[in-house]
């Protein structure tokens, strides 16, 4: 997901922990601006006993609720109904709710930027629940399913294929989607207006509003040639199809699973959105199919997102283009760090927009790039594709990823977690050098204040007759390190390649300076 207006939402805990929906039936049907609705769903209790079902929902009507088609009795406080339930057994169960409103949240039935008709939903983070009965929490992952009444001049796009499109008697017109593969509540998702479709390749298309056509598909440029470059590095794309939805959304763009909104503001005005497509692309491995069990990891997803688009263009442009993505990256995480110093992961945070920019976005990429620097493109991507693997359409979290980056680096990578992850900075360098007989002398000191980095990393020497690298680990707050050189080289560097988040500090010594390539 990329950001474009920031969202005040508190933060949801799971409160289904005692039950596991397997399915949401959404039975929807279009009213001018509200809509008509039964959720149905299937629920497996994890214990054998289950007085009372709780579920997130907010401010729209409840006209009725069944229990495996009988009446059943509910409450409602706030933002939660709850169902009594009275079951003494672990078997699957179903419950509808029948309700009705304008839903204050998280579906918009609002006209498009061209003045038409429309309805999308846009649901992240914890928003579901203002037009989904749910356990609106990333944690409880289901198959959907969504039947659309709506005008029959409005085409519908939801998650999964479409099963059918049957016009009614009345002139309105059914809709029928169904998403087979598990998903986060946040990824389920309807859209409605009149689209004009496009489809560059099998599997694909652009749902694009009519006047917006032309320009729009031009703007998705090599999105066939993104798709491809993920489904060979990471593993089979986890969907039945990729739609690329313009949309009425508080976000630049949003990954819901198989179906990506895309904000209609962006469509026809900039010259191209192959970075924001490769961004909600990358989504779909990495916080659709592999999604973070609990708000705290959003990295998971978001880094994974930021880099694996990085990546792309690195395969498609090259080395250039890749570093100066990142190093946009890392202007951005110490421009956040700088406004308000957090870790990755600070369980304090209990609004959730605060997990979004760039310390899950810009640092979790760079994470992922020190990963891949330290473990080697050869192990790294084997660990990745073996992650994807692992957890397919399931949850997973830090601790989960570090286990297998370990297997695959062969080594404990908890030291690195831990500080890149679970504490606040990075490392701020100060260098100086001095060159006697046959050795350089340099010293590198950390200047942040804190935790003290452990940073494996490359020192380089050149100069007209010198050439000469070497790997060292920096983990202490002054290091001194002696390397072999016959001649005075001109420059020293560290970290060459640019592998390390970091910054350079000028030392006090009036000793030349270690050279960093940003």
């Amino acid at each position: 997901m990329l950001l474009r207006a920031v969202v005040l939402v508190l933060l949801a805990f799971p409160i289904g922990a005692s039950v596991d929906v397997l399915h949401y039936r959404i039975d929807i049907t279009i009213k001018g601006t509200e809509i008509d609705a039964t959720a149905e769903l299937t629920i497996r209790p994890i214990a054998r006993t289950l007085d009372q079902l709780q579920l997130d929902f907010a401010g729209l009507t409840v006209d009725a609720v069944t229990l495996d088609g009988k009446p059943a009795r509910y409450a409602r406080d706030k933002d939660r109904l709850t169902i009594t339930t009275a079951r003494e057994t672990a078997e699957p169960f179903r419950v509808a709710i029948r309700y009705h409103g304008k839903p204050a949240d998280g579906l918009f039935l609002q006209n498009t930027k061209h003045g038409d008709a429309g309805v999308f939903a846009d649901n992240w983070p914890n928003r579901a629940h203002y037009w989904i009965p749910s356990i609106d929490h990333p944690s409880d992952k289901a198959t959907v399913e969504f039947l659309v009444t709506a005008p029959a001049a409005f085409d519908v796009i939801a998650n999964g294929s479409m099963q059918s499109t049957t016009v009614l008697p009345d002139g309105t017109k059914r809709t029928h989607w169904s998403e087979s593969t598990p998903i986060p509540v946040h990824c389920m998702v309807i859209g409605a207006t009149d689209f004009e479709l496009v489809a560059p390749v099998d599997s694909i298309t652009y749902w694009l509003y009519p006047r917006d056509r032309e320009r729009g598909a031009m703007q998705f440029g090599r999105v066939p040639q993104i798709l491809a470059y993920f489904t060979s590095t990471i593993g089979p794309y986890p969907y039945d199809k990729l739609a690329l939805v313009e949309s009425s959304t508080k976000f630049g763009g949003m990954e819901n699973a198989s179906a990506i909104f895309l904000d209609e503001k962006r469509i026809g005005s900039e010259a191209s959105l192959e970075p924001l497509a490769a961004h909600e692309i990358a989504h779909q491995w990495f916080g659709d199919s592999v999604t973070q069990r609990e708000w705290h990891d959003l990295w998971l997803s978001e880094g994974f997102a930021t880099y694996f688009c990085n990546l792309f263009f690195e395969h498609a442009d090259g080395r250039a283009k890749f570093l100066e993505r990142m190093r946009k990256d890392r202007n951005d995480y110490l421009e956040a760090q700088r406004k308000s110093p957090r870790a990755i992961h600070d369980p304090t945070i209990t609004d959730l927009s605060r997990l979004l920019g760039g310390f899950t976005y810009d640092k979790g990429a760079w994470v992922l790039h020190m990963l891949r620097g330290l473990m080697g493109d050869r192990a790294f991507f084997a660990a990745v594709r073996d992650y994807y693997d692992a957890y397919r359409d399931r949850n997973a979290s830090t601790g989960e990823l570090r286990v297998i980056m370990e297997r695959h680096a062969g080594q404990p990578l908890d030291w690195f977690f831990q500080q890149w992850i679970f504490e606040r900075g990075h490392p701020v360098f100060a260098t100086s050098w001095t060159w006697q007989d046959g050795k350089v002398a340099l010293e590198v000191t950390q200047k942040q204040s804190g935790t003290i980095f452990r940073v494996p990393v490359v020192i380089e020497l050149r100069g007209e007759n010198v050439a000469h690298r070497e790997n060292v680990v920096i983990d202490e707050r002054t290091e001194r390190f002696e390397l072999k050189s016959e001649s005075r080289p001109s420059e020293v560097l560290l970290d060459p390649d640019e592998w390390v988040l970091k910054e350079m500090s000028i030392a006090d010594s009036p000793a030349p300076t270690v050279r960093h390539p940003f």
